[in-house]
Parts: C-alpha cells; structure tokens; sequence
C-alpha cells in the first residue's frame, strides 16, 4: 500500500462483493425477526463455511485456558480474518451465563441513543438466538432505554458476535438483550448503568458482553499505545477514566460508551466491595496481523471483569 492509498479497512472481509440489505421482519406480529446484515462480508455465509472457520479460530486456544465466569466480557467485532483469533481466545473455557446483557457501539447514527431490541430472535448463518424480552422490558420501563430497532438494522457489532457464542454453547446460546449505545455522555452512562444494575441485581445467571474494537487507522505502534493507555483504565475498572483519557488522547475506541456502562453498572452492583477476580486482558492484537499492513490498523482486545 502507497502512502497515499485509504486505509484498510479492516471491520469486514468481503466474502463476496454484493452486500445483504438490511431487514427487520416483524411478519405482521409483534415479535420481530432480524436477519444477518453482513454476513458474506465480515463472516462466511454459509453454516458449514462458518463452522469450518471458527474451528479454525478456536483450535489454537482449545484447552489451554482455565475455565472461568466473567461478568463481563469484551469482544472485538471485525472481520473474523482480523479479530476472529482475538474473540475466539477470549471466549475459549468461558462459562456463558444464562442471560446475557449485550452492549454495542452505535457506526451507523440511526436510532436513539440507548436502543433495545425488544423481543423475536436474531439470526445467523448457525440458526437462531433468542431475545431476553423480559429483560429488554426492565430496562425500557425503567426509562433512559428504549424499544428501538432502527438503531439495530444496519450495526453490524452485536450481529459477528453471535456465531461464536452459539459455536462455543454448542447452539444452547444465552438469551440475549441487544443493546446499541450512541453516547459517550459520562453522566447518561452512569445513569443507565444504574438502571442495568438494578434489572440484574437479582440474577443467578446473567451477564455483560461488550462489543468493542480499539484504536483506529493510526500505525500500529501509536494504536500498541493508545490502546495500553485505554485499556489500562478498563482493566483498573474506571469508567470515568476511560471516558477521559479516549477523550483527552483522541483514542478511537469505538465500544468506550458501552464498556463504561458495563463499568458503571459493575460498581454499583458490588457496592463498594472488592472484585471476586482481576481484571484480566485476555489478548491485544491489530489488524496489521492479516493485512500485512503497519501504516494503517484497528486494534483488537480480548477482556474478563469479574464481578
């Protein structure tokens, strides 16, 4: 690539070129069905061409990390060619919860500014997942979120991230509660931190799995640092932090409003008492592993909070 040529672009894999329109079918009932929107470009679109691809990712980590049951969890959401390996290692010996709360940053600026899919199921090339409508309800009662699937149609960040959850429960996924967050407002954040906290507070078997890249389109050796400076913060678990220094650094990390959220809600839950576990990064890598390319990379992190 010449110093002049656009940067990778590495969130997709073009499987093929001619790109799935977005849909939503509500079918004339009240229970809407959303269907996938990339796969063919960030993931195979075929069941058995996707189950040979996440064996792919999985194999270098099977068996080689204990089992454990994080709160929460980050996932990045590229192409699985660029953050499949990153995913798949985060994911390897976890203990999925039954319900899982799923936060994700909002690239296309449709929708509100917390938008919960209500209820129906999301498909995959792998079958169907169904959505936690109980849960969606509690926070939409709760105010703050709303009922919204405009903000959901076009994001593709929730949608990479089922195929492995349903590889690594063998089809018996979490119910899940998308949610697609378009602010990095601290004190609507913490706010609706507060609210998430309180419709999980009663939960045996609930968790959060935040859908973030890093670092954007800057060489690899700036993203190595603005992703340590912003990860250093997650990992000390401080929401306000990592709002700030994203902010003060200009660090691209597109999940920063989600996975301060997911922070928020994790303090108040705990109520001033220690962590069960340290934080644990998991895995760093960046784009510059598949596309040979150091000029122009997205960083992607693998991340455990326990509760």
């Amino acid at each position: 690539m010449s110093a002049g040529s656009p940067p990778v672009r590495a969130e997709a894999l073009f499987f093929h070129t001619a790109a799935s329109p977005p849909r939503s079918d509500k079918g004339g009932s009240a229970m809407p069905t959303r269907s996938p929107v990339v796969a063919n470009q960030f993931y195979p679109g075929s069941r058995e061409a996707l189950e040979s691809m996440l064996d792919e990712l999985f194999r270098p980590f099977a068996g080689k990390r204990p089992a454990s049951a994080p709160f929460i969890f980050m996932l990045p959401h590229a192409g699985y060619i660029f953050s499949g390996f990153t995913a798949a290692a985060t994911l390897e010996g976890v203990r999925l919860p039954e319900r899982l709360v799923i936060l994700c940053p909002n690239h296309t600026g449709y929708g509100r500014p917390f938008g919960v899919w209500p209820d129906g199921k999301w498909l995959t090339p792998l079958g169907s997942v169904d959505v936690d409508a109980d849960m969606a309800a509690r926070l939409t009662e709760a105010g703050l979120f709303e009922a919204d699937l405009l903000s959901h149609e076009r994001e593709h960040s929730i949608e990479v991230e089922l195929p492995f959850l349903q590889h690594v429960t063998g089809g018996k996924t979490p119910l899940i509660t998308p949610v697609c967050i378009g602010t990095q407002n601290p004190s609507a954040l913490e706010s609706a931190g507060s609210i998430l906290a309180a419709a999980l507070r009663e939960e045996k078997s609930a968790g959060i799995l935040v859908s973030s890249d890093m670092n954007h389109y800057e060489d690899e050796n700036t993203t190595k640092y603005k992703d340590s400076l912003a990860l250093g913060k997650v990992l000390a678990e401080d929401p306000e932090g990592l709002l700030d220094v994203c902010s003060k650094h200009g660090i691209t990390m597109c999940g920063a409003g989600p996975m301060a959220l997911a922070l928020f809600c994790l303090r108040e839950l705990r109520d001033g008492k220690p962590a069960s576990e340290p934080a644990e990064l998991v895995m760093h890598d960046t784009s510059a592993r598949a596309a040979r390319d150091t000029t122009h990379v997205v960083g992607y992190a693998g991340v455990h909070i326990f509760a």
